[in-house]
């Protein structure tokens, strides 16, 4: 994926930069992966990292003196349009469109497995299983067991090794209510369905309440209130079914999604496509960083914008031709966006693999 390749050239470059003399030695041991953020120009083919910073601090060095050599080796990559210095030791890369592009091919094409990276290699993970939430003793028990679950579940799929868990780590984990307690999670799992339930708690920030306000558990059960309960799992569902559909009826019409080779750049060149390839590029980085943070709720959240940005993007750039006045009129094209779609297929039904829920259609 575009970002593990620019952790490869960042550490690259270092080791060059120290092999050279340019940088102390010790330079060429440090690494960075997992820190590139959202280009603060609002570039989608931009990628910023604060990096230079810690590496600079171990190196007796000034930040932008760091940033402005790793610019200089990075400038010569084929796929790098642009790498500069900026503030007081901020490094800024611009990826081509083609590179974008293609990276958006090789999540679709690694399928669930496009969550995955070496971010976290190094570190450790007891990997905890999903929680009966129906057997949890109120809501704040269920978010934190499945809190503890999803962060672990992010840990491995960013790299951390499995570690044992340990006889009184297993013994930790309570046994299912009797029969007798009453629990307003199970009402809620029996009412509501445990998808709903589940991502409800997935995506609860800590100190957030984790039950939904306006609705309630009842004496007879759960109840719906006067006004509607969100349901933010619906849009991701509903983004996730609508590119899972845009590819199989291409199918059905003889098309097929393009390659990563020749001209997705181009074809892909829309600003609505543009965004929504930028944004899926920083599903490892998300993954990642919910999992070191523990803040597993970041990545629910991030599938909704991906969700609202895959909806906006299909309307404004269809891949099909029924899709109204915007359908393209190249093959050339469509094929390139329903790349996009099998994208955004593999990039949420990962996410929600991270949380314990399967997409929509898959077993």
């Amino acid at each position: 994926m575009i970002t593990a390749d620019l952790d490869r050239e960042l550490a690259g470059a270092l080791r060059s930069l120290a092999g050279r003399g340019v940088l102390p030695a010790a330079v060429a041991q440090r690494t960075a992966s997992g820190t590139w953020r959202p280009d603060p120009a609002g570039d989608p083919s931009g990628f910023a990292t604060a990096a230079p910073f810690a590496i600079a601090g171990s190196a007796g060095l000034s930040p932008a003196k760091v940033a402005a050599a790793v610019a200089g080796s990075l400038r010569d990559l084929p796929w790098v349009e642009e790498a500069m210095p900026s503030g007081q030791g901020y490094l800024t890369i611009r990826v081509t469109r083609q590179a974008l592009a293609v990276s958006a091919a090789r999540m679709a094409a690694a399928g669930l497995a496009c969550a995955n990276s070496a971010i976290l290699d190094g570190t450790g993970t007891t990997v905890w299983p999903w929680p009966d939430l129906a057997a949890a003793r109120d809501w704040q028990h269920a978010w934190q067991q499945q809190a503890q679950a999803m962060t672990s579940q992010l840990a491995r799929a960013a790299g951390a090794a499995v570690l044992p868990s340990s006889d009184r780590e297993r013994a930790s984990t309570p046994d299912r209510l009797d029969a007798a307690t009453r629990s307003p999670v199970a009402g809620a799992v029996a009412y509501f369905g445990s998808d709903w339930v589940r991502y409800q708690l997935a995506r609860t920030m800590p100190g957030q309440q984790a039950w939904p306000a306006g609705a309630p558990a009842s004496e007879a059960g759960m109840t719906w209130p006067s006004g509607r309960v969100a349901d933010p799992l619906y849009p991701v569902g509903q983004a996730y079914s609508a590119a899972v559909s845009a590819v199989r009826w291409g199918a059905d019409l003889g098309l097929e999604p393009a390659t990563a080779t020749g001209r997705l750049g181009c074809q892909l060149n829309s600003a609505a496509e543009r965004d929504l390839l930028g944004l899926l590029a920083f599903l490892p980085i998300r993954v990642a960083a919910a999992a070191r943070r523990r803040r597993p709720a970041e990545v629910p959240r991030y599938l909704e914008q991906v969700g609202a940005t895959w909806l906006e993007c299909r309307m404004r750039a269809p891949a099909l031709p029924f899709g109204g006045r915007a359908a393209p009129a190249d093959p050339a094209v469509a094929t390139a966006r329903l790349v996009l779609a099998q994208a955004v297929a593999a990039v949420i039904g990962a996410g929600l693999t991270l949380t314990g829920i399967a997409a929509p259609g898959r077993p």
